[in-house]
């Protein structure tokens, strides 16, 4: 920039600008003129783009000199330089106000221009900051206000002129840039909630902004130094963690966090301190422990704040959420478990049923010993499925109203001898008044039996070992508690104590199956059941039941039992003496075969065969039963569509109508079959069964002559 500021000779003439890039300078007398070209045009950037002109004057250039040559130039300040130093600045205004007056020109013409220097001008190096130069010219007040900024070099030469026009554009400028970079991190605040905190920090003159947002948050926010100790929250984290402000004030958040979580949480501090993280949010779950022996569950986001040395925490309390994600999932697995097992009864019945009944044929023609023993093979074998589809689908017996208080007691009284061998001590929490609930009692009696004998294993080898056992009502709920003073359940098992065979005791000691069976039954209770470590150390399980208060006057939800039709009313509209037809609609061929010979030796039938439902009804078409003897599950169409196609095309033979299944299905279909009347005879039966249940059917035509 020196070079626009070329030393004037002794005659103190003013020269035009040498500049190389500078335009032909318009030169008369001793003054130079020169105009500089927009900053978008010049494609300058910095202070040197505000640039208006460089027109200067020698200190010793008279005032008519001045004068004349501001007429010819569009400019209102001149710097005035002494030896290529920039000494002041001379006005078009007062140079004229001076020339002008009256002997003005007599008197001053010959004056040199330092008789018209501009008292305070603002002369500022060409490195200054923009704002600290905007402030220095906008701190001017009246006049002074719209002189013209100099800007000069290292060595204080002239580099040029600035407008207050320049300035204000640039301050503009300036403005409308710092107004979208605050929008565009106001906008980041809505959508990050740690980006708070960086945006805060760089800028620190929004603070009211962030403290709005600071107090306003949904989550418990907390500003932590590397050992954890909370140095600054909002109000929300006093809500979480029940705590007031001087105690919040003094906690060490990791104090909080519990057992295996703590070291977890150190861990996670150091690696925000040492750069492990790479400066990016962080999200984990811990388990905090509050006031009053409460343990809460919290999704904790952390990261780390450079410019403060501080790890900002959000905490959000999940311990409902992860309830009812641990509640879907374990229906989630009871539905799989419902599907497996329903399947599995199906088709192991479907191949005990001819084991079974061939046996009985068997022993009915002398051969005793071997159908004994597969007869109670087969039992035995059926006996174990019931057990499994209890443990899917307990059977719903006969509901009344009890009081919980009996059932604990009555369950306790069969425990006695376990109690006094483990040395358990039990102490039952009960109140005084009633705890009413609409159950089985046989079912609730094993639900408790099945608590305190795992609790009892807990406690295997415990000294002083105690179990609490209690009832109470509780807003509407009736509650049955079970709690011990064990080891409690290990965090990593928690979730999955419900699942069926799971367990930690060993193949020798359990099979899994009892708290399964325990939720199984709280569900068909419409009640549920749950299991946390107690604040005092141990396993504590909570089994909720709704409460009654008298007993119904009619339970709309029971299953209708099957209507088995009278035989008077079964052989009416037959012709004596003919031996009755039977349709029988099985996809198993062994099944067919059994109960083909069933029919024929037992109960002297013609018998006809189908494969399934389309055929049963092929064969329905083209003549007429005395008896219709369907499977349920079958494929191309079903035992259930088969029914409904024959009550709608032949009402009175759906009166003659009766299911053979090894496991009809979900619990809605036993209850829609009960709705029908149709009876059910469950594989694997026996020849009795199968008599007592079609006989009537039947019994017009029994023994006589084929017609």
């Amino acid at each position: 920039m020196s070079s626009a500021a070329a030393p004037l000779p002794a005659s103190a003439e003013l020269i035009p600008d040498s500049s190389p890039s500078a335009p032909a300078a318009k030169a008369s007398g001793t003054i130079s003129v020169l105009y500089l070209p927009p900053p978008e045009a010049a494609g300058e950037s910095g202070l040197a783009a505000l640039i208006h002109h460089r027109h200067h004057v020698e200190h010793l250039a008279t005032l008519e000199e001045v004068h004349r040559r501001f007429r010819d130039i569009k400019v209102e300040f001149c710097a005035v330089v002494r030896k290529n130093r920039v000494i002041g600045l001379c006005a078009r205004s007062q140079v004229g106000f001076i020339m002008g007056s009256r002997f003005g020109f007599a008197l001053y013409s010959g004056s040199t221009v330092l008789t018209a220097l501009v008292e305070n001008p603002v002369i500022v190096p060409e490195a200054i900051p923009p704002h600290e130069l905007l402030r220095r010219a906008f701190a001017r007040k009246g006049d002074d206000f719209y002189e013209d900024v100099v800007l000069v070099d290292d060595s204080h030469a002239l580099v040029g002129l600035v407008s207050i026009e320049a300035l204000v554009k640039l301050q503009s400028r300036l403005m409308a840039t710092q107004m979208e970079r605050l929008q565009r991190q106001h906008h980041e605040l809505h959508t990050q909630n740690l980006e708070l905190f960086r945006t805060n920090h760089a800028l620190r003159q929004s603070r009211g902004l962030y403290q709005g947002l600071f107090e306003s948050n949904t989550l418990g926010v907390a500003l932590l130094d590397p050992e954890g100790n909370i140095q600054t929250h909002n109000r929300r984290l006093t809500e979480l963690l029940n705590l007031g402000e001087t105690e919040l004030a003094a906690a060490a958040l990791v104090t909080r966090v519990g057992g295996p979580d703590r070291e977890a949480f150190r861990r996670l501090l150091s690696a925000h301190v040492h750069g492990e993280t790479r400066a990016e949010a962080v999200r984990q779950e811990f388990t905090l422990e509050l006031p009053g022996g409460m343990r809460r569950h919290f999704r904790i986001t952390t990261g780390w704040i450079p410019e403060t040395g501080q790890v900002c925490a959000c905490l959000d309390d999940v311990t409902g959420q992860r309830a009812m994600e641990q509640v879907v999932l374990r229906q989630e697995k009871q539905n799989l478990l419902d599907t497996l097992v329903g399947g599995i009864a199906h088709e192991l019945n479907n191949k005990l049923t001819p084991v079974l009944g061939f046996a009985d044929l068997l022993k009915s023609q002398g051969d005793s010993n071997a159908a004994s023993y597969i007869r109670q093979s087969t039992l035995e074998a059926a006996g174990i499925i019931r057990q499994l589809l209890q443990l899917s689908k307990p059977a719903r017996g006969q509901f009344h109203l009890a009081d919980l208080r009996a059932v604990v007691d009555e369950s306790l009284v069969m425990l006695r001898f376990q109690l006094r061998e483990a040395r358990c001590e039990v102490r039952t929490v009960l109140p005084l008044w009633p705890v009413p609930v609409r159950a089985d009692t046989a079912q609730l009696k094993q639900v408790v039996i099945n608590l305190v004998l795992n609790a009892l294993q807990a406690l295997a080898g415990r000294p002083e070992a105690c179990i609490k056992v209690g009832a109470a009502l509780d807003d509407g709920r009736s509650l049955l508690v079970v709690i011990d003073n064990g080891p409690g359940i290990p965090a990593e098992h928690i979730g999955r104590i419900f699942d069926p065979f799971f367990t930690t005791k060993g193949p020798d000691k359990g099979t899994g199956l009892g708290l399964s069976i325990c939720q199984s039954i709280a569900r068909l209770h419409e009640g549920d059941i749950t299991a946390e470590n107690a604040p005092a150390g141990g396993a504590r399980f909570t089994v909720s039941f709704p409460s009654a208060t008298r007993e119904p006057a009619a339970q709309a939800n029971a299953p209708t039992a099957p209507v088995e039709p009278p035989a008077a009313q079964s052989g009416a509209g037959r012709k004596p003496g003919r031996r009755p037809q039977v349709l029988i609609v099985e996809d198993e061929e062994i099944v067919r075969s059994l109960l083909q010979e069933l029919f024929r030796q037992q109960l002297d039938c013609r018998v006809t065969l189908a494969h399934n439902g389309a055929e049963g009804l092929a064969a329905l078409a083209a003549a007429d039963y005395d008896l219709v003897l369907s499977d349920i599950r079958m494929p191309v169409m079903n035992g259930t569509e088969l029914f409904l196609r024959v009550k709608e095309l032949r009402p009175d033979l759906a009166r003659r109508f009766v299911f053979v299944t090894g496991h009809a299905g979900g619990k809605l279909l036993e209850n829609e079959i009960a709705s029908w009347g149709v009876p059910v005879l469950a594989k694997p039966f026996t020849v009795s069964q199968l008599n007592t249940v079609c006989r009537p059917y039947l019994a017009g035509n029994l023994g006589g002559a084929d017609t």
